[in-house]
């Protein structure tokens, strides 16, 4: 039987991060991956940005990034807002997510973490007095030989289990943690695409991609990634894939320049948190964590959880590390307080945000983006815009009164929509 400190149960870059950081202050630390290899399936846009790169205190980024954007553009209905980077400091970049994975594991390992592929987690239980309780980890590894496929079962003790297990987390349900219930679907496929600069393109309205909206991601001159997300609860279909369908054939920017190949299809889904969840469970000398998609710590307004989580992963392996070395489980309950500090706020908001999108039509999204073309106003979002802290420039956004009218005109379907989003 294998004994740890920790044990990092996924090895996305929430869990990669933890696991490293734990690793570097001095924790005895294993992450366990379900499939087989770091990073598959990809289940991501791949848009991130420079924060988020160095957040990743990786080097070698041209071993992950496909190209650098320089701004977006919104396209609703009738209207096109074009939105500039300022300055380097604020692009995105469109990557690999796959490498990009298996560079953090990579990182993490170098610290001393170890890695354990193709096992997955069965169950995690308490065993032990109080003095000397651990977690009993029950991970079933499958092998591929001549004979067959072999199910091997390991069990592994620990002190501190940390789930970054993704949306549907098992750690979370067998600790008893809330697991969120309300999701994005969304899907996306690679394909060839007329590409005229280096700039994302946003496509909103209800019926493009209801609850969300749709985005084509250059990765190359002549490439792109084109997909959509929906909120099924405020879509008249539950499956992405027919909008997907609709817009590559029939909308008149994508179609006119989708050239009808694809390379690759990619299905994810994105949690959308709740408005209370614990993240932290502690019991007898003993502690469970959750982060990033587990803790469905991700930006409800773009659906991104890179930098989250890794900021969130950093935060959970120096508190997971800390509360062995000092075998005093209660220092984990700081993990939720600090994270919490961190972006609780921006998630919040987001929420708002989010249920507003909701409920508007499309006829709402052209009004905003004839508000927001306004010289002065899209001034403010170049200079102030940040895809990692979006409130600011929303909160300031809030008080255009062309927005103001807007939310008043949709007041009564905003107030359902939040009874609807828990």
């Amino acid at each position: 039987m294998r004994e740890y400190d920790i044990v990092v149960v996924g090895g996305g870059p929430a869990g990669c991060m933890a696991a490293k950081y734990a690793a570097k202050a001095g924790a005895s630390t294993l992450i366990i991956e379900e499939h087989s290899a770091i990073g598959e399936p990809v289940q991501c846009a791949g848009l991130i940005s420079k924060r988020a790169i160095e957040e990743s205190e990786l080097k070698n980024i041209g071993s992950f990034v496909n190209c650098e954007l320089k701004g977006a553009i919104v396209h609703s209905q009738s209207h096109e807002l074009r939105i500039e980077s300022p300055s380097p400091d604020k692009r995105a970049f469109a990557i690999r997510r796959d490498s990009f994975d298996k560079e953090l594991a990579k990182a993490a390992m170098d610290e001393g973490a170890d890695l354990i592929l193709n096992s997955k987690v069965k169950h995690v239980k308490k065993r032990g007095g109080r003095e000397g309780a651990k977690l009993t980890i029950l991970a079933a590894a499958t092998t591929t030989t001549n004979a067959g496929v072999n199910l091997e079962e390991n069990e592994i003790k620990a002190n501190v289990v940390i789930g970054a297990d993704g949306w549907r987390s098992g750690i979370a349900r067998m600790a008893g943690l809330t697991v969120t219930k309300n999701f994005l679907n969304g899907v996306q496929i690679e394909g060839q695409y007329e590409i005229h600069e280096p700039v994302a393109d946003i496509f909103v309205g209800k019926t493009i991609a209801p609850g969300f909206f749709a985005w084509v991601i250059p990765i190359g001159e002549t490439t792109a990634r084109i997909g959509l997300c929906i909120d099924k609860r405020f879509s008249p279909h539950p499956n992405p894939v027919p909008f997907l369908k609709r817009i590559l054939s029939e909308h008149p920017v994508i179609a006119k320049k989708y050239k009808g190949t694809q390379s690759k299809f990619t299905a994810g889904v994105i949690p959308i948190p709740a408005e209370r969840q614990k993240t932290v469970k502690t019991e007898d000398g003993t502690g469970i964590l959750l982060v990033g998609d587990a803790a469905a710590q991700v930006k409800p307004i773009t659906g991104g959880g890179v930098y989250y989580g890794m900021k969130c992963g950093k935060i959970a392996g120096e508190a997971a590390a800390r509360a062995c070395m000092e075998r005093n489980m209660e220092l984990l309950d700081g993990y939720e307080k600090r994270w919490q500090e961190e972006i609780g706020a921006e998630i919040a908001f987001g929420l708002k945000i989010h249920r507003l999108r909701c409920v508007l039509g499309d006829k709402d999204f052209d009004r905003m983006c004839r508000a927001l073309s306004k010289y002065d106003v899209i001034q403010r979002i170049t200079n102030q815009g940040d895809m990692d802290y979006p409130s600011f420039v929303f909160r300031e956004l809030l008080k255009n009164p062309g927005i103001i009218m807007l939310m008043a005109k949709n007041i009564i379907k905003y107030l359902y929509a939040k009874r609807k989003i828990r």
